[in-house]
């Protein structure tokens, strides 16, 4: 199967007639659909789904699948119409098929009812040139193109790619390997050997048979009755019990939930402290620079002054001006004792004292020189004090810049813790433990009830063996019982070899998927893990562990879980490619596309990157709707090569939606929302 040409008409968001074209060759095969959450990626995928089937995964089913604008260009009470077309080639045909439903508008709402079914039509041209159609479109897409249960894994968004890594999700894949391989054709003849030929086989064998051998075939009769019946219960019992342990590993992640909520919220009360003794550190610190700035700042300016000044007293000292020599206490002390250092005696209005009195106008004061010793000693201080207030503020500015470091730092993550809280509603602990307990019961109940179904069947199936000795030694006394018995006895042994060859082919099936998983998940992966389909056909992880061996990975991160069932999903392709080159009786493959919604969602950058990488090769056509922001850059340098086709979606969205500008992607308008579809990629 390879998709062609998509048309589109009033389909969700798509209002008018909208078409799609995809390229797929061995250069171009990935076509890349983009557009922003609400565009409409996920009605394209459902696109799909609908014109194929006739049904979606809507959470409102049908109900809204009609454009709301064109449903209020239409009159009250008026009609609109609803169609897809779809053209892809399978098998040498060129396929197209049609699906369109009429919608009838309820007086002036925006509300319609459909008017009857959906009508699907299927028409093809053969590798003969010869035009066909057929009356049972549905009939003929589900037995010769692709089953509508298996159409999920080749139409498949993120969400439910990543849920095949469950265990719960082990019988989805053997069915998935049996209904695309062929398998189930097999598994029908085995039943269909049990159910009709061998009972018919046997009836004719009673009416044949002496009334002993009739009566040991009747007890034949009613012991497999009872196994079928013992088998069923298991059946029934297995699927609930499937269902119990989905539902309790869904309560146990919601508990897990509840307490990393409980945890986001003490790092937020952490954080919240840690921003507040940092603000008060900021203020302190701001205060402490302001007042270190008015006591100190002019530092900054007085360099030259200062050794100017500095320059200016040196020179005062050399000539001997500051300090003066003598000082004027000491000349004071000389006139009052009116007697000279050397003896002479200096009486009043003498010569001698005048010329001392002279000298004493001309000394320094002690406040002076002390004044002066202060300034010399201030100005050689004042590098110093310069430098210590430069060394002061860039600490200070350190300091400044790591604590706003942490407080951005800080916000970023209450805030992320915020968004994280804000989009769980916290339950009831007590509540959840209760219906984890009440799982649990029924959980013990149904596998009580697989243990005795198990028990009665290898009761029974014991019972059958010896009765079978028993019927050995009363059949075959004439010659209608001869044959019937011989009749009986191929048919047993047909499906014997039916059995057997059912299951070979399903472990040898299993076994070839099961390499190819494992070589895709560690070409993307490149981790020293690999992964495999056990013999429950559970997606597993495993790795080896020095001295102990083979060991199962318990806590599988997102990453890994969406690799492994992207590997299982890929290798399904490439092995129903294989068996439909070898032509084989049984086991029919296919060529199929891979159409992916949001393939990227849940994977970082390092896992983004790796998957992008290999998704050229995953398929011989890969349609992919992504967001801008799961279309990053890594991705694009992997991609573009192969790229064929790229469709930009431009939503049309209400103004109501609290959206105050337009982009590339997002147009605000003031009617209903509606999409337009682009040629080309308008970038992020």
């Amino acid at each position: 199967m390879r998709i062609r040409r998509l048309e589109i008409k009033n389909f969700r968001q798509f209002y008018g007639e909208c078409k799609l074209e995809f390229l797929s060759d061995d250069k171009s095969r990935i076509t890349v659909i983009h557009g922003e959450n609400g565009s409409g990626k996920t009605s394209l995928l459902n696109a799909f789904k609908w014109v194929l089937y006739g049904k979606t995964d809507f959470d409102t089913g049908e109900e809204t699948i009609l454009n709301e604008l064109a449903l209020s260009e239409s009159s009250p009470d008026g009609l609109v119409e609803l169609r897809l077309c779809l053209e892809f080639d399978h098998k040498e045909s060129k396929y197209t098929v049609s699906r369109k439903q009429e919608f009838k508008r309820i007086g002036e709402s925006l509300k319609a009812n459909p008017i009857g079914g959906s009508v699907a039509d299927l028409s093809w041209i053969n590798h003969k040139g010869e035009y066909k159609t057929v009356k049972n479109a549905a009939n003929h897409i589900n037995q010769s193109i692709l089953p509508e249960q298996m159409h999920s894994y080749f139409f498949f968004n993120g969400e439910r790619i990543e849920k095949l890594a469950n265990v719960s999700a082990a019988g989805e894949i053997r069915d998935a390997i049996k209904t695309l391989m062929g398998l189930e054709i097999i598994s029908r003849a085995s039943d269909h050997l049990k159910r009709l030929v061998i009972r018919d086989l046997r009836s004719e064998a009673k009416e044949t048979a002496s009334d002993e051998y009739r009566g040991l075939l009747e007890r034949q009769e009613r012991i497999d009755t009872e196994i079928r019946k013992h088998q069923e219960d298991k059946g029934t019992a297995t699927e609930s019990n499937r269902g119990f342990e989905n539902e309790i590993k869904t309560i146990e992640a919601r508990l897990s939930e509840i307490q990393e909520a409980r945890i986001l919220t003490e790092r937020r009360s952490n954080l919240q402290s840690e921003k507040e003794r940092l603000k008060e550190e900021l203020e302190t610190l701001n205060k402490n620079r302001l007042e270190r700035i008015s006591q100190s700042g002019a530092l900054a300016f007085l360099l030259k002054p200062s050794k100017h000044v500095q320059d200016m007293l040196e020179e005062c000292r050399k000539k001997g001006e500051l300090p003066y020599k003598l000082r004027q206490t000491f000349i004071d002390d000389l006139l009052d004792s009116a007697k000279c250092i050397c003896g002479t005696e200096l009486p009043e209005n003498s010569e001698a004292r005048s010329t001392l009195k002279i000298y004493r106008n001309d000394a320094t004061e002690e406040n002076l020189e002390s004044a002066c010793i202060d300034v010399v000693s201030d100005l050689r201080a004042m590098p110093r004090e310069r430098n210590k207030l430069y060394e002061q503020l860039k600490r200070w500015s350190v300091e400044e810049t790591e604590s706003n470091s942490r407080l951005r730092a800080i916000t970023e993550e209450l805030d992320q813790i915020s968004s994280k809280l804000g989009s769980s509603e916290i339950e009831s602990v007590e509540k959840l433990e209760a219906c984890r307990r009440n799982y649990k019961e029924s959980l013990i109940g149904e596998r009580t009830k697989i243990k005795k179904a198990e028990e009665a069947i290898e009761a029974a199936n014991k019972n059958r063996s010896e009765l079978y000795k028993e019927i050995e030694k009363v059949r075959a006394k004439s010659e209608a019982e001869k044959r019937a018995k011989q009749e009986l006895e191929f048919a047993e042994e047909c499906k014997n070899l039916v059995d057997n060859i059912h299951e070979a082919l399903a472990e040898d099936t299993r076994c070839r998927l099961s390499m190819k998983v494992n070589d895709t998940f560690q070409n993307i992966l490149r981790k020293d893990f690999y992964a495999e389909i056990d013999d429950d056909y559970t997606l597993k992880i495993f790795k080896d562990i020095p001295e102990v061996g083979k060991q199962p990975v318990l806590e599988k991160s997102t990453g890994e879980n969406q690799v492994v069932s992207l590997s299982f999903i890929a290798s399904l392709v490439s092995l129903t490619k294989e068996r439909n080159r070898e032509n084989a009786s049984f086991l029919k493959g296919g060529v199929y596309p891979l159409v992916m919604d949001s393939p990227f969602g849940a994977l970082d950058r390092e896992y983004r990157e790796k998957v992008a990488q290999h998704i050229p090769d995953l398929a011989d056509q890969v349609i992919i709707f992504a967001s801008n922001s799961q279309w990053s850059k890594e991705v694009d340098n992997k991609c573009r090569p192969f790229i064929g086709k790229e469709y930009s979606l431009v939503y049309h969205a209400p103004k109501s939606e609290g959206r105050e500008v337009n982009t590339d992607y997002v147009i605000l308008t003031d009617g209903p929302e509606f999409t337009k579809i682009k040629e080309g990629y308008l970038g992020h």
